[in-house]
């Protein structure tokens, strides 16, 4: 068995021009509901040439970035 599991995938969809974005990580509101979105935003930028990507939150969390349109 593994040591490890992935509760849930995280998928962010930006716009086709957006180059930074904000985000909640909604796996972190999930978690701790009482510190506010505020402890839970991600700031990130994808390059107007980069289809996909990936980022964490503070607490680690991954999250895919999808751009739309594309």
């Amino acid at each position: 068995m593994a040591s490890w599991a992935v509760l849930q995938e995280q998928t962010v969809w930006i716009s086709p021009r957006a180059t930074s974005f904000s985000v909640v990580c909604e796996v972190c509101v999930a978690i701790e509901a009482g510190d506010g979105y505020a402890a839970a935003v991600v700031h990130a930028n994808l390059a107007l040439d980069v289809v996909r990507g990936t980022v964490e939150c503070p607490r680690g969390h991954r999250l895919r970035v999808e751009r739309e349109g594309r």
